[in-house]
Formats: C-alpha cells, structure tokens, sequence
C-alpha cells in the first residue's frame, strides 16, 4: 500500500499508532492475567461491575475490572484512530483497515459480555481471546502503513521471492494455530498434547522463517530486525512454555494459582501474542 498517492501521515499519527499497538498488547497481557488468576466471574455483571463504574478494587475484582477499564481505554484510542485517519489519509484501504480495528473492538467487547453473562461458555472464551490476537495483528499493520516515507523505502528495493511471502504466511498461519490450541487449552484444560506438538513445528516454521529472510532479503532491514527478535522471543517462548507445562499440568494445583504459575502462563500468553505480530510485519515487510 503505497503512501505517496495520499496525503502523507504526520508523525504524530504513526507514533499515536504505535502507543495503541503497545495499548493492545498491555490488554492482551490484562487478559491473560484475568484467566491466569481464574477471575473471569470475580464480577458476575456487565457492563458495569457491581452495578459500579468503578467498584473496590480487591481480590480477584482487580483484574477482572482492571482489564474492563483497559479495554474501554483501547476501545476509545481505536475510535480516534479511526476518525484520524479519516480525516488525515486519502487511500481507501487504510480506512477500511482502521475501521475494521473499530469493528473488531466492538465485537470483542460483546464477546467480553457475553463471557461474564453466559458464566464463561468455552466457545465464547476461545474466540474472545483469538479475537484479541486479531486485532493486535490488525493495530501492527496500520502502524506498519501509517509509517512515513514508507512508499519511499520499499519502491527502491528488490522485489522479495514469491516463496519468501508464502513462507512467512505459513510462520503466521502456524503461529494462530498455536494460540488457537492455547486458547483451547486456557479455557476447557484440554488439547495440551496437540499444543505441545505443533509447539515444534512452529520453533521449526520459525526458525526457517528467519535464516530465510535475514539470506535473501538482507537490504529490507526491517525485516531482518524483525526476524532476529523473533528469534529470540521463540527461545523464550520455549522455556516459557515449559514453566506454563510443569506448574499447570505436572505439579499438584492449591486452591488459587500461586504467583509462579500466573507468571509462566500469563508470560507465555503474552509472548505469543508478540510473537504473532511480529511475524505479521515479516509479512508486510516482505510481502511482493
């Protein structure tokens, strides 16, 4: 999508961007948080809490309604994006996109809903949380286009190889799979064989992924950033899984989540999601 044939973005639009992609990324953790500390019925109505805008903030209602509040904080920073852009931007599709994030949000708030009326219907949870993947994938490609002189840089470089896109769709591809089965496992406590599998093949997808991109697209240097953190968020991700495993799966549970089990979990929640979003700008990044 090129940016020369509209109005360029001002700074601060992209920058104002990149604080709603960290914003998202902050409630996908809250998230996480939420179903790590078993808080998903700490407040049993919606959309206020206790009938409160803000009630007291103990126990389990701290994360619970912490996280209501940041969702309606990226809610409202979605809807003025939106409205930005609108005003600042000519090309279509970049509307479309910052209008779908408006869209997204929306739904993911009814699902949020429904989670607390419905007392946390699996079905319900699992797409809420792989909506949130979403649309934090959607945030990183507006942030992605938003940024200036982008048509500048990328109209100089070589075309990449039709098979490095495919290759990176499929790192993406396996990366959703894997927070899918997550999700699954978060939320009915089985599938952990299948997740435990796909884990090595998404290290393998990975690791393809980014020896392919740093050899053969070397002058895209985003790109190649982008892959070397990914390399290094795959081994922690590893070891983050494996914590998740042992305090979740192996040792005996008390009757809260201790503070080690909620770290490993919520970290590797979290993890994944930046994971995913980084793979999603490889693909921008070398896309044809």
């Amino acid at each position: 999508m090129a940016t020369s044939s509209n109005q360029p973005p001002t700074l601060w639009l992209y920058r104002y961007s990149l604080l709603l992609v960290f914003c998202t990324l902050l409630l996908i953790l809250a998230g996480g948080l939420v179903t790590s500390h078993e808080a998903g019925l700490a407040v049993p109505d919606w959309p206020l809490s206790y009938g409160q805008l803000m009630p007291p903030m103990v126990g389990n209602i701290f994360w619970e309604h912490g996280h209501r509040m940041i969702a309606g904080m990226v809610g409202i920073m979605t809807l003025i994006s939106a409205l930005w852009i609108q005003i600042k931007m000519k090309c279509s599709r970049i509307k479309v996109l910052a209008w779908s994030a408006v869209g997204a949000v929306v739904l993911q708030a009814l699902l949020g809903g429904l989670t607390v009326l419905l007392m946390l219907p699996p079905p319900v949870s699992i797409f809420h949380a792989c909506l949130a993947q979403t649309f934090f994938c959607i945030t990183v490609a507006m942030a992605y286009f938003l940024k200036p002189a982008l048509a500048t840089r990328t109209d100089s470089l070589k075309a990449s190889p039709v098979w490095l896109s495919k290759l990176c769709k499929a790192a993406f591809a396996a990366i959703f799979i894997q927070l899918i089965l997550g999700a699954i496992i978060r939320h009915t406590s089985q599938g952990v064989i299948f997740h435990v599998l796909w884990a090595f093949v998404v290290i393998a997808v990975l690791f393809w992924m980014t020896r392919a991109v740093m050899l053969t697209v070397p002058e895209r240097r985003g790109a190649v950033r982008a892959a070397s953190v990914i390399s290094l968020l795959v081994i922690a991700q590893f070891f983050l899984g494996l914590g998740a495993f042992v305090y979740t799966q192996v040792l005996a549970r008390g009757y809260a989540p201790q503070s080690t089990e909620v770290f490993f979990a919520s970290a590797h929640h979290t993890n994944g999601a930046l994971l995913l979003g980084l793979c999603m700008l490889v693909c921008l990044q070398v896309r044809k």
